[in-house]
């Protein structure tokens, strides 16, 4: 078979660094270009992190088309005390900044790809949706032409991690990810159910020391929001959210799906951001998407730490 042709739309902090790492060191996918929007950071901070490591990881030929500076209808707010004000742990400043700018337009952008490619594309989708909202905005069927479209978001069965019930891109822009949920596409979910299970932990990362410039890098960026995960989530490492929406589309063995009726609020004073499945035994509603409630989680850090860190 031959590589699944994907697009990454990301708000480059740590999570999606290592995520962008893992999809372009895998031999099964074709990156053709990457959307950036804001979220962990601002969408200028966001592109510039992304590329850096392109950069980094000798990939400075990937198209970056920069996204949305504000979600669709609300003020933004950034996750700056988890992934730094810089978004990549406050270490860009020791790095020459990118040599090369983005493009703007990444609504447009995705657009033109399906439009290049229909039916052969796959969104992996790792921060707030307004961009990939955007396009459906513009122009629905052509979105519907997605080979697939993997969001990592939500909260289904866990506590949130901005909110009781919220997660951060949901949450960061409720408006889109209802957009997204209520489009029709097909789309999987890689909620915080899983994503938690996924600990990128302190000694794996000390382990890769001396691996080269990439493993370096890597050390560097994760040192900050590994201290904030140990004092705030009692965790000794870090959440590999973004990572594992694209290891699920690198194998999606990884996972086990269960197709649900998925809608995300976004009026309520405690809830805006909340996905709401629809889980009662006998419900009617039909599916809108296929949401990864297992993972196997060790399999996956293996993956990752053998094509990221070694």
């Amino acid at each position: 078979m031959g590589r699944r042709r994907v697009l990454l739309d990301v708000d480059t902090g740590v999570d999606d660094a290592l995520a962008l790492m893992l999809a372009i060191r895998s031999p099964e996918l074709e990156v053709l270009g990457i959307t950036t929007v804001s979220g962990n950071v601002p969408v200028a901070r966001s592109t510039a992190n992304t590329l850096l490591a392109l950069e980094m990881l000798g990939a400075s030929t990937i198209p970056v088309v920069a996204g949305a500076a504000a979600p669709l209808a609300r003020a933004l707010f950034t996750a700056a005390e988890v992934h730094g004000s810089d978004g990549l742990g406050d270490v860009t400043h020791r790095y020459p900044a990118p040599s090369r700018q983005a493009t703007r337009g990444a609504a447009e952008f995705l657009l033109q790809m399906i439009h290049r490619h229909p039916g052969e594309l796959t969104l992996i989708a790792t921060g707030p949706l307004t961009n990939v909202a955007t396009a459906i905005q513009r122009d629905a069927g052509a979105m519907r032409r997605l080979q697939g479209l993997t969001v990592m978001g939500g909260a289904i069965r866990v506590p949130g991690n901005v909110g009781p019930t919220t997660e951060f891109n949901f949450a960061v822009d409720p408006e889109a990810a209802a957009i997204v949920l209520g489009a029709g596409l097909p789309l999987t979910l890689v909620p915080l159910d899983v994503t938690e299970q996924v600990i990128l932990s302190c000694e794996a990362v000390e382990k890769a020391r001396g691996a080269g410039k990439l493993q370096a890098f890597i050390r560097e960026i994760t040192a900050a929001v590994m201290d904030f995960h140990r004092e705030h989530e009692g965790v000794d490492g870090m959440f590999l959210h973004d990572p594992l929406a694209v290891g699920v589309v690198v194998d999606p063995s990884l996972v086990r799906g269960q197709a649900m009726a998925v809608a995300v609020e976004r009026r309520g004073e405690l809830t805006a951001g909340m996905a709401v499945a629809d889980l009662r035994r006998r419900s009617q509603a039909a599916p809108t998407a296929t949401v990864c409630v297992e993972v196997e989680a060790a399999r996956f850090l293996r993956l990752f730490q053998e094509r990221v860190l070694q």
